[in-house]
């Protein structure tokens, strides 16, 4: 029993700290990002990325924040599921989409972080007579990030709704932040569907699901606090 307390508020003070940790260097590094161009200009975008030096550093720390996020999620799951209950079907699948979602992150970052730099890089030097196959290839690339944005997006909000039923079912916090993350998943899904046929915008619904989200990962980070301090002082009791 001591074991099994003294690991869950391991679980919540690493969650405590990676969820709003996660959230703050990703409104950092975005902040850093350009953003002065209209993202659907393609020709005027790609001379902004071209000219942008720290293009690479910043979508790494985009990449870094998210993977402190999910981390984040993964203490969640373990701080869920540390007692048998109702919670805990929904936390593994929410476990499993933090798997895949962590992976549609990295090849998104990879796309628009890495390779999209090159493309714009070689189109902005290339000869006049070979501009438009460089222009052609980056926007396919261009084209490739907003699948894997839209996928990404989707799978961002099926993983929140799923570890927002499991707080709602559980009893281990309150269920209403459950239903916050959940409302933040379910706008992040209409977001993703919407990117595939319009493309990179700021929508309604990603501002709803941005702003939803980093409230729930700072309430969720106090919550996950302050249940460590409980189960730290019941575990010499437990014993």
């Amino acid at each position: 029993m001591t074991v099994q307390t003294g690991g869950e508020a391991v679980s919540a003070r690493i969650g405590a700290v990676a969820l709003p940790l996660g959230v703050i260097l990703l409104v950092v590094s975005t902040m850093l990002h350009p953003s002065r161009e209209d993202p659907m200009d393609n020709p005027a975008v790609f001379r902004e990325y071209a000219e942008h030096e720290g293009w690479v550093a910043v979508h790494f720390g985009q990449w870094v924040a998210g993977l402190l996020f999910f981390a984040g999620l993964v203490a969640l799951y373990y701080s869920l599921t540390a007692r048998p209950g109702r919670a805990t079907l929904p936390a593994r699948l929410g476990l499993a989409a933090v798997v895949v979602t962590a992976a549609a992150l990295t090849m998104l970052q990879a796309v628009d972080g890495v390779a999209l730099k090159w493309a714009v890089d070689t189109w902005t030097a290339a000869p006049a007579d070979r501009q438009d196959a460089a222009f052609a290839a980056a926007e396919t690339l261009r084209w490739t990030e907003y699948s894997l944005q839209s996928y990404f997006s989707i799978l961002l909000g099926l993983t929140l709704i799923l570890f927002g039923l499991a707080i709602a079912a559980g009893s281990a916090y309150p269920r209403w932040t459950g239903w916050l993350a959940a409302a933040s998943g379910a706008a992040w899904i209409v977001h993703g569907l919407m990117v595939p046929y319009i493309g990179l915008f700021e929508s309604v619904p990603r501002g709803i699901a941005s702003v939803l989200m980093y409230l729930w990962s700072f309430i969720m980070a106090f919550l996950m606090w302050r249940r460590a301090g409980r189960e730290a002082e019941a575990a010499p009791s437990a014993a």
